[in-house]
């Protein structure tokens, strides 16, 4: 009886002995920051969605911005394409089309 309870009081000693993997003693390896080039990645232009079509409009009727600098929503009415900056000039003019192809002389 008491080879087991000598046995059984060793036993977790012997375990954290063989089970020790103190990684503190032991030198990491450095790295050569030197050695490590940094690069920046350079967003892609962006993709202008409607390339290629020709609008009736040359500006957006609502904000005035030229359809050359970027459509981001198209309306179609009475068989042409009309180019708008954002959903909002197009919903405002989808309101009122007849109002803002009106010319004003």
């Amino acid at each position: 009886m008491m080879y087991k309870k000598m046995i059984a009081a060793a036993l977790p000693a012997v375990f954290l002995l063989s089970c020790s993997n103190n990684t503190a003693d032991k030198e990491v390896p450095k790295t050569d920051t030197a050695k490590h080039e940094t690069h920046t990645m350079t967003p892609p232009p962006p993709e202008k969605k409607y390339d290629g079509i020709a609008f009736a409009n040359a500006k957006d009727f609502i904000c005035g911005m030229p359809v050359t600098a970027g459509v981001e929503d198209t309306a179609h009415y009475k068989e042409k394409v009309y180019g708008f900056c954002a959903k909002e000039c197009k919903d405002e003019f989808l309101k009122n089309p007849e109002q803002y192809l009106t010319v004003k002389k």
